[in-house]
């Protein structure tokens, strides 16, 4: 049982205590590890702003009064509330709509790399798997492990069979939102006027480190260069079809590189 509590759980349909409150229901585990009310309380809160749920607007809600996605990231923090050592994820945003469903794994992405938590995610979803993934485990029925690799050289070499045919025909376009846009993928500035940087999805523009999908869509949308800036705004260069496919090139050759 004390190894259980200190493993955080994330499962599908979340799972959360109908009869509480959101903030009792991301208490549960500190809770039964006798945490004193005060700590409990304050680490309640940091979970929910950490997910994005104002503690003063949504502690005193029950789940039937959340949206989907909410009631997930009610289940992320509560998994979260103890500090575990592991986090194991099965399916957890198998429920939620496709859009939804991506803003949770960026926002999920986002805070695991925050906090540093080790991860087991379970998902039958390849995307998920190649943009959430630092390590990548294909399993066949009767839990064959069929390849063990990172994202980009899964997609780039999946083994023949199984592996190749679960990752698709299009494994190369998968590459795009897993490949940050780096220095080397860019033209120079030529001296002379750069127009303003092109809009990107995010509404900052393509910053340097941006990642391909982001980078694409702004060449789609915004013309054959696009100006790319550094995190403060200063133009560090253009981005072009060419640097796109070199940024491709580059991920798929580091796969190649041994170590």
């Amino acid at each position: 049982v004390a190894l259980r509590r200190r493993i955080g759980y994330v499962i599908q349909h979340v799972g959360l205590f109908p009869h509480r409150t959101v903030a009792q229901n991301v208490a549960t585990v500190p809770v039964l590890l006798g945490w004193s009310r005060e700590r409990t309380r304050a680490r309640t809160d940091e979970l929910l702003e950490l997910v994005g749920l104002d503690p003063g607007t949504y502690a005193r809600r029950y789940p039937h009064q959340l949206s989907g996605g909410e009631r997930q990231r009610v289940g992320v923090a509560r998994a979260l509330a103890a500090e575990p050592a592991v986090l194991l994820m099965d399916e957890p945003f198998g429920a939620v709509d496709p859009v939804g469903r991506r803003r949770l794994q960026e926002e999920f992405w986002r805070i695991q790399r925050r906090l540093g938590t080790a991860v087991i995610f379970v998902t039958h979803d390849v995307d998920e798997a190649v943009r959430l993934g630092d390590r990548i485990v294909v399993m066949s029925n009767g839990g064959h492990v069929e390849q063990v690799a990172d994202a980009v050289t899964l997609l780039a070499h999946p083994a023949p069979g199984m592996v190749a045919d679960f990752v698709g025909a299009g494994r190369t376009a998968r590459l795009l939102p897993i490949t940050e846009l780096a220095a080397d993928d860019l033209e120079p500035p030529d001296g002379a006027a750069v127009p303003a940087p092109v809009p990107a999805p995010t509404g900052d523009g393509v910053r340097l480190g941006d990642r391909l999908d982001a980078a694409l869509a702004a060449l789609v949308t915004g013309g054959p260069v696009v100006p790319v800036h550094d995190g403060d705004g200063r133009i560090v260069g253009s981005l072009t079809e060419a640097g796109l496919l070199r940024a491709l090139r580059r991920a798929v050759a580091r796969a190649d590189t041994p170590g």
